[in-house]
């Protein structure tokens, strides 16, 4: 499965990499991840096989033609007559993974109780990108069982500043004596 996922992902990046549009190309996945993440049925629609080629690959010329690149358009109808729109999701995450290591970039995400502002996040993010010596890119994602502060996960590695977090640490400490 993973390796599917990476092949086809190797295919778009080097075809990104040969047209000289890495950027462009990162921020059409990045459009298609958000669409197929809004509606958790359109992967399993686009990978049904009772549904006719024609009929999804219509569907996305509609909803993507114009607003992303030709070639990224024509990548999707590509994995609907391959079958493997199932693995879309796996496959960009992994051309993500590889357009950030061919940046020096690593991702993240930040998860905070409140509403946290873009000012914060890029102050998150510099301070982070100084400790780790690369350039840090985070997504937000609101948890209210924080209750307070913020936690940050990247590359499996947790930083975790939350009130949760310390009251957790607290009780721990505190039932070892």
């Amino acid at each position: 499965m993973e390796a599917v996922a990476l092949r086809y992902a190797e295919s778009l990046f080097d075809l990104a990499v040969e047209v000289n549009q890495i950027e462009a190309y990162v921020k059409d996945i990045d459009l298609i991840r958000e669409v197929f993440e809004s509606d958790p049925n359109f992967v399993p629609f686009f990978s049904h096989v009772l549904i006719d080629d024609e009929t999804k690959c219509a569907l996305l010329d509609k909803s993507f033609k114009g607003q992303v690149n030709d070639y990224v358009v024509n990548f999707l109808k590509l994995l609907v007559k391959k079958r493997r729109m199932r693995y879309v999701m796996e496959i960009i995450k992994a051309f993500k993974s590889l357009t950030n290591e061919y940046f020096g970039i690593q991702e993240g995400i930040l998860y905070a109780s409140y509403d946290i502002s873009e000012a914060e996040v890029k102050e998150v993010e510099t301070a982070l990108s100084k400790k780790e010596n690369k350039t840090i890119h985070l997504r937000v994602v609101k948890d209210p069982s924080l209750i307070g502060g913020i936690k940050v996960e990247i590359n499996n590695r947790v930083f975790d500043g939350s009130i949760k977090n310390k009251v957790s640490l607290l009780k721990k400490e505190l039932l070892r004596k």
